[in-house]
């Protein structure tokens, strides 16, 4: 049955719908970029305002709702709250994680990633290996569309970064899989794509990892809060993921999962004070690492950052993330059927193919799809361009009849798209 109207979802998305005002006055399918506001993490950032107005100073309760916030994103994976780090952002998770892993003493100095990984996690692993002789990262060019331009392909072919992945390229589970050797300490790889919202099987890549006695992180920000994320089931060694998009927070705070299995081996030197064992030991004397993920985490933890993060949490946790998955799913087959009736390409998973959230939609370039995205929140649409596409990322909130919407203005604006949007 199409879900044209708020009734016709189930109840608890209906709730989940109620919470975000602005999904009533808006068409709202940038949450791969930004979830919109909803009530109960407005409540949470009011919570600390009111806290700091009225006592000033209340780091006990501060630190309480941080700790909360990381139980949260235990319980949304399947791990326990030991098992979570938490930082500012993914970057500088990924760079502390970096630091304790790119060694000289190590044995296997190789670190397989792609050219679909976010750049704020592949430029700590460039980083990494420039600062560690005798280490090396390969980079995954994947399957590319043939809408890509030669000289492009090239680059990629060589190696060499570009100003941008085009949003056709998909790297796909096995091509991760059979690129793992003997040689690699660690394949990191985006769980879902933020180009395209390609969706790689992670219980899979774990296993081929495993095999060959290779750690696995998988970045999930693309994921947690819209695909159901089982660290036990996958035993996946890394998991990383910020609250702003499916999980409803704000930037600022991002959070990592180390599996108990291969903690122990790793003593970050992009570290601080909240990553001791006591850090209110104040011992600028020594360093020591617990025994807990925590060994992970940095300086003074993001506070009000916190405070929404545990909110929005809690509201996908409340929702059920495998009720958010499936109207995402219904969204994405109606994509697909409506997308080529009104002359659109999809960029990146074709129909059939495991994907997330994102269904990109192919503008022409750069100048076009950014010029797409600004005019569509003219006409009540909110969407995200990323390089030549235009991400349209529904929630679980999102109606069938909006994402159509939406479509009908996408197509209407790309025929009449003037010649200054155009390379």
């Amino acid at each position: 049955m199409s879900r044209t109207s708020v009734s016709d979802l189930p109840r608890a998305l209906q709730e989940f719908r109620a919470s975000c005002p602005l999904v009533e006055q808006i068409i709202y399918l940038a949450n791969c970029s930004q979830a919109p506001q909803s009530k109960p993490v407005q409540a949470g950032i009011g919570r600390f305002l009111e806290s700091w107005a009225t006592l000033g100073m209340h780091w006990g309760g501060w630190i309480e709702e941080v700790e909360e916030a990381r139980a949260g994103f235990a319980a949304l994976i399947g791990a326990s709250k030991e098992d979570i780090a938490i930082g500012a952002s993914v970057s500088q998770l990924v760079s502390s994680l970096a630091s304790a892993l790119v060694q000289p003493q190590a044995t296997r100095k190789r670190i397989l990633s792609s050219v679909v990984e976010f750049p704020g996690v592949g430029q700590a692993w460039h980083a990494a290996v420039r600062a560690v002789p005798g280490w090396k990262l390969d980079l995954l060019t994947g399957t590319e569309a043939e809408a890509l331009e030669a000289d492009t392909l090239a680059a990629q072919r060589a190696g060499l970064l570009l100003r941008h992945t085009h949003p056709s390229v998909v790297v796909s589970t096995a091509q991760f899989a059979a690129a793992i050797d003997e040689t690699t300490a660690l394949v990191s790889a985006p769980l879902v794509s933020y180009t395209n919202g390609a969706l790689l099987d992670a219980q899979a890549l774990c296993a081929a990892a495993h095999q060959q006695g290779t750690l696995v992180l998988l970045d999930a920000y693309q994921a947690s809060g819209s695909v159901p994320i089982d660290v036990q089931a996958s035993q996946v060694d890394f998991v990383t993921a910020g609250a702003l998009k499916y999980m409803m927070g704000t930037a600022g705070i991002a959070f990592l999962y180390v599996s108990p299995r291969v903690r122990e081996r790793f003593e970050p030197s992009m570290t601080g004070w909240f990553g001791r064992v006591n850090p209110f030991d104040f011992n600028s004397a020594g360093l020591d690492y617990p025994p807990e993920a925590s060994r992970f985490d940095l300086g003074t933890p993001p506070l009000i950052n916190a405070f929404a993060a545990r909110a929005g949490i809690e509201l996908v946790r409340q929702t059920g993330v495998d009720a958010i998955q499936a109207q995402i799913d219904r969204l994405s087959a109606l994509a697909y059927r409506a997308a080529p009736e009104r002359g659109l390409k999809i960029l990146g998973p074709q129909s059939g193919t495991p994907k997330g959230a994102i269904t990109a939609i192919d503008a022409g370039s750069p100048e076009r799809a950014h010029w797409l995205e600004d005019t569509l929140r003219q006409h009540g649409v909110i969407a995200s361009a990323r390089g030549e596409a235009v991400r349209l990322a529904p929630h679980g909130f999102t109606l069938e009849s909006e994402l159509e919407q939406a479509l009908d203005h996408v197509a209407a604006l790309l025929k009449s798209a003037p010649a200054q949007a155009a390379v």
